[in-house]
């Protein structure tokens, strides 16, 4: 019997470990649910709502662009090397891409397309695609015979956004076409019902479904010889003074080296830069203890079973607020007062694991019933 064949419109080509990790995970599940080959779809660029002018400028561009601000900097030293570092980060993850075989491209109509995960749904913040009406489903016949998503955020995108821009009917209209639509937090399941009339499925992150248990279980030795102390944040995120003084002082009072992933501080000791994005789960695995201050930084926490603590902010409080919560882990959230006593407790994963068992469960057959009711 021929299994149906599946394409995956997601960030794929995002410089990012959890998009790319995602992913992995979610044509790994996609396989694991009776999909035959799975391959990934490029995002097409939409009109653009919100301005960035970085977004939509060449690669090179952008380089110039920030090598002139530096000249004046006072801290250029620190830029220079930070824009060395991302650059580094940059190749490493794109020289990855052969894991998630990018190139492959379907013969003919796919059987089935998922959209997502990821903030496949946020189109009001300025990125180089803008909003584009493919994301909510806009695909013509001879692409896919049906259109789902699996656990899409609208990110910090809320109702009020897509009015304000005049696209709210539009997406709706996209969205009541999909065949089943899953989304991975309240506000982005709330934003659906409004436009919709639907209740739609409420799902966890590729990452934690998937679990990622055997390649954890793999790592048999720490990627540093002496305790260290994960900062998982984007760029320059961590600039609360009172947020760094409480880090640094836990890792000072505990003999720990501070080592900032997916970011340079020069408040941190070192940095570290995984050969492979999946190489970043043994540096959470061994770490003392993990500061984060993003979705999939807390979510690499949870699947490694490490003692973290996550600082909520207005861009990522509607997802990783509700992900805590989720999984009956609120008292991760943190701020400075508090950081040094939630850092030394270890999360009760016990009933954060029965949560997830469960939450898999609902994962695995959202998509097998979607792979053969085809």
């Amino acid at each position: 019997m021929r299994k149906p064949s599946v394409g995956i419109l997601s960030m794929q080509r995002v410089i990012n470990y959890g998009s790319f990790l995602q992913a992995y995970a979610l044509k790994q599940l996609l396989k694991q649910n009776g999909a035959g080959a799975v391959y990934f779809i490029d995002i097409i660029p939409g009109r653009i709502l919100v301005e960035n002018s970085d977004a939509n400028k060449n690669k090179w561009i952008r380089y110039a662009k920030k090598l002139i601000g530096l000249a004046g900097s006072s801290r250029f030293i620190s830029r220079i090397k930070t824009f060395l570092y991302n650059r580094k980060l940059t190749k490493t993850i794109e020289t990855s891409w052969p894991m998630l075989d990018l190139q492959s491209k379907p013969k003919g109509a796919l059987d089935l397309i998922v959209i997502g995960s990821d903030e496949v749904f946020n189109c009001c913040q300025g990125v180089s695609w803008g909003y584009t009406t493919q994301l909510f489903g806009d695909m013509p016949k001879n692409v896919a015979k049906d259109i789902i998503s699996y656990a899409g955020s609208f990110g910090y995108t809320d109702y009020k956004m897509l009015k304000s821009y005049n696209i709210d009917s539009e997406v709706a209209t996209h969205l009541n076409k999909l065949k089943s639509i899953s989304v991975r937090d309240e506000n982005s399941a709330s934003i659906v019902e409004r436009l919709t009339g639907k209740i739609p499925f409420i799902h966890v992150d590729p990452v934690l479904a998937y679990g990622y248990e055997n390649e954890i279980a793999g790592f048999k030795e720490a990627p540093f010889p002496v305790p260290y102390m994960v900062v998982y944040s984007y760029q320059g995120r961590i600039n609360d003074k009172q947020e760094v003084e409480a880090i640094r002082k836990y890792a000072k009072d505990n003999d720990l080296k501070l080592v900032s992933v997916f970011c340079r501080y020069d408040w941190c000791d070192m940095y570290a830069l995984p050969d492979t994005p999946i190489e970043v789960l043994r540096w959470f695995k061994y770490a003392d203890c993990i500061v984060t201050d993003t979705f999939h930084g807390t979510i690499f926490s949870i699947i490694t079973e490490s003692r973290f603590v996550s600082l909520l902010r207005p861009s990522n409080k509607n997802k990783l607020g509700f992900l805590l919560k989720q999984l009956g882990l609120s008292d991760r959230a943190s701020g400075a007062s508090d950081m040094q006593v939630k850092l030394s407790q270890k999360p009760d994963y016990k009933d954060c694991n029965s949560i997830l068992a469960l939450k898999r469960a609902e994962t695995n057959g959202y998509l097998e019933r979607s792979l053969k009711d085809i």
